[in-house]
């Protein structure tokens, strides 16, 4: 079997760990590990209470045949999602500033979700010390700096979430995805919601994004799946162009994102809906658009006026949960690691 052709490793939902047997499960290898280890950035889907499907781009961590991810401690949405529901899905498609190139094929982890929150202390200096390794270059310099990183507490105050492959699933760009994740179904505990008019700012915000957006939908197994696909965005519909078998009423998300050389740009923004009977998404609502003139990249006045109100909800929330501030900073061991790669170069 060549690299690019279709690949799909699947452990059958028979094999799931229950809650008890867990602590002894196995993890299973990962056929595409390069892609994996390589990529800055992969689409990451949770469920929502209602079932539904949410996407977003996050910068991933592969390490001890575990898939590692975190969220700030003051937006956890993504890790209330994975507590209330586990299954979540990691799709490697951006091979930007990775280093590999477009020629590499779409990788989709399905797995299991375990959430830490608990030690904000040991979450923040664990990833103060995933920024020294692989962070931007500015984000390297200010975790570097004592008190500038301290400013930046609200952001880097994490929760980290690490998912125990279950299935993976190898395809070419521009092939139909496996027949396991080609069909979109509806959840029992989901509703549609009356579809809404996008609004214009969107349209306006549609260049920048110069890769096709990611679908995010539920698999006929009940999880999270997620290909890229071309669409066409009117005023209160979106026509895609994908292979995906949609169900009327099914739940979805477009996520757009980008991230723009070595994270000089990386933002993204949803479109929450569901499927008609002409398969065409209806969207429901927009999150994470900003819309504002500002590049929304690093050094940007909007991140800066963004970390600063993350700062100031991290101390409201601890103060309720009689919590103290993290001192932010690596652990020994990585700042040793840091120093010794500052004098080789």
């Amino acid at each position: 079997m060549s690299k690019l052709e279709t690949r799909q490793t699947d452990w059958s939902e028979a094999d799931l760990p229950t809650s008890k047997e867990s602590d002894n499960f196995v993890p299973r290898s990962l056929a595409r590990s390069d892609i994996i280890n390589s990529y800055r950035v992969a689409e990451v889907a949770t469920l929502a209470r209602d079932g539904s499907p949410v996407c977003w781009p996050l910068a991933p961590e592969f390490k001890d045949e575990r898939l590692n991810f975190s969220t700030g401690y003051v937006y956890p949405t993504k890790a209330r999602n994975a507590q209330r529901n586990p299954r979540v899905a990691a799709l490697f498609s951006d091979p930007t500033a990775s280093g590999r190139s477009d020629g590499d094929p779409f990788v989709l982890v399905q797995g299991l979700a375990e959430v830490f929150d608990q030690d904000l202390q040991r979450n923040t200096e664990r990833y103060v010390d995933q920024l020294l390794r692989k962070g931007p270059l500015t984000f390297r310099l200010m975790v570097r700096t004592p008190g500038l990183r301290q400013l930046m507490v609200g952001y880097l105050a994490r929760i980290w979430i690490e998912v125990q492959p279950r299935k993976e699933f190898v395809w070419k760009r521009g092939q139909i995805p496996p027949d396991q994740i080609r069909t979109a179904i509806c959840p029992v505990s989901f509703s549609p919601e009356p579809g809404i008019d996008l609004p214009q700012e969107v349209f306006a915000w549609l260049p920048h994004y110069t890769r096709p957006p990611v679908l995010a939908y539920i698999d006929r197994t009940g999880w999270p799946a997620m290909t890229r696909v071309q669409a066409t965005l009117g005023q209160d519909q979106i026509v895609l162009e994908t292979e995906i078998l949609t169900t009327e009423g099914a739940p979805a998300c477009l996520t757009y994102h980008r991230l723009v050389g070595n994270y000089s740009a990386n933002d993204a923004f949803l479109i929450r809906g569901h499927f008609d009977a002409a398969g065409r998404l209806i969207p429901e609502k927009v999150v994470g658009f900003g819309g504002t003139t500002d590049d929304r990249g690093l050094g940007s006045v909007k991140l800066t006026r963004m970390l600063l109100d993350f700062r100031k909800q991290l101390s409201l929330q601890l103060e309720k949960e009689a919590r103290p501030l993290p001192n932010v900073r690596p652990t020994p061991r990585a700042r040793v690691a840091d120093n010794n790669r500052k004098s080789i170069k």
